[in-house]
């Protein structure tokens, strides 16, 4: 395993619309959308969307497989949490799919089936 990239190496953007990734679906909503480039270039993504009554849902978060196990998935949802705390979420649902493990390590907790992470406001 190759040693984890770190936030000085990894930045993440709000995407161009040529860097939105194909299976994030057409005509996603980019202001939904942040991209992690290591030198320029997309290495990983995440898309957000807002449900009912403070529920964020992460719906994708993909990392190249190149890029994959040094630490730019748990980097980037991370900041997906982070967004979702700055636009009001109070809760953020977890991409399906996810493995338990890496979203139990940022807190997530299993509901129903589903992994959720609830945010206290300050």
């Amino acid at each position: 395993m190759s040693a984890a990239l770190g936030y000085r190496d990894v930045r993440i953007f709000p995407p161009r619309l040529d860097e939105v990734p194909g299976e994030f679906g057409d005509g996603c909503n980019v202001d939904d959308v942040r991209v992690a480039k290591l030198n320029g270039r997309v290495i990983g993504a995440y898309r957000l969307a807002r449900t009912v009554g403070g529920q964020v849902q992460i719906q994708a978060l993909a990392v190249c497989p190149a890029h994959r196990r040094q630490g730019v998935g748990r980097w980037l949802l991370r900041h997906a949490i982070g967004i979702a705390e700055a636009r009001g979420g109070r809760v953020v649902e977890a991409p399906r799919g996810a493995p338990a493990a890496f979203l139990q390590d940022s807190g997530f907790e299993c509901e129903g089936g589903t992994f959720r992470l609830r945010l206290t406001p300050e």
